[in-house]
């Protein structure tokens, strides 16, 4: 009996000092790794643009006006056909000689692949002119020949005084055709053509 009291207090002496030493040491706990820093993402905002500066309501141009183009004037026959159906021209077509079938096919052709509105516009010019006098329409298509067979730059000055005179009334255009700078500008010819044109031409704007 006293051998085992003796055992187990010898067991119990043994163990304690070593239960006491591991109860003495601190339980270590992972430290918990530091939450990354988090930078707050800035929008970049685009410099405001500058606006573009407005000119001066003063140096704004006016849109140019078209200068006129002055036609030569179709014969009767001709205009004759422009006013037919397809069906009509062609009965009239085959009734001409062969030799000039040909021509106002392709007259005729150019004419239908113009815009309605040009195509418009150049019947009422045609209409007013064959309301002239015979003698009248003969002195325009004169003049237009005349027109016709001067040199672009001249054909060019005549447009622009066409176009300058047709927008005043008859004191104003006598002011400009008798003045000297009109006369040193424009031959003889070219005066005569301006000043028929004008008075007997209808304008674009009608």
């Amino acid at each position: 009996m006293n051998c085992l009291l003796k055992f187990a207090v010898a067991l119990l002496l043994g163990y304690v000092p070593a239960w006491c030493e591991q109860a003495k040491e601190p339980v270590t706990v992972p430290a918990k790794p530091p939450a990354p820093t988090v930078k707050p993402v800035v929008p970049k905002v685009p410099a405001p643009k500058s606006a573009p500066a407005r000119a001066p309501a003063s140096a704004a141009k006016a849109p140019a006006k078209s200068v006129p183009i002055i036609r030569p004037v179709p014969t009767t026959q001709v205009q004759r056909f422009l006013r037919l159906t397809p069906k009509e021209r062609e009965i009239a077509i085959d009734k001409m000689p062969v030799a000039s079938q040909d021509a106002i096919r392709k007259r005729l052709a150019a004419f239908d692949s113009l815009p309605a509105q040009e195509r418009e516009h150049r019947l009422k010019l045609y209409d007013a002119i064959s309301k002239l006098p015979k003698a009248t329409q003969d002195l325009v298509n004169a003049r237009i020949d005349e027109f016709q067979k001067l040199g672009p730059d001249r054909r060019g000055a005549i447009q622009r005084a066409y176009q300058l005179l047709s927008g005043k009334a008859e004191p104003e255009r006598r002011v400009i055709i008798d003045s000297p700078e009109f006369k040193e500008r424009f031959t003889p010819t070219e005066q005569r053509i301006v000043v028929d044109l004008v008075k007997y031409y209808p304008t674009p704007e009608m």
